[in-house]
């Protein structure tokens, strides 16, 4: 599967938060970003327009 590159603002306390947690938890912030996004359109009219 290709990758895409993205670009995002998001509140830095919020970031800083996140990239904590992904780290205590041994995962990468990509990695928990892309599953919370695929969880989130799995059953929802957004998924529609995800190609699997």
């Amino acid at each position: 599967m290709a990758k895409a590159k993205v670009s995002m603002t998001i509140d830095s306390h919020v970031f800083t938060a996140f990239k904590d947690y992904c780290k205590d938890n041994g995962m990468k912030v990509s990695t928990k970003v892309e599953q919370l996004m695929r969880d989130s359109t799995k059953n929802i009219t957004l998924h529609k327009y995800i190609r699997q």
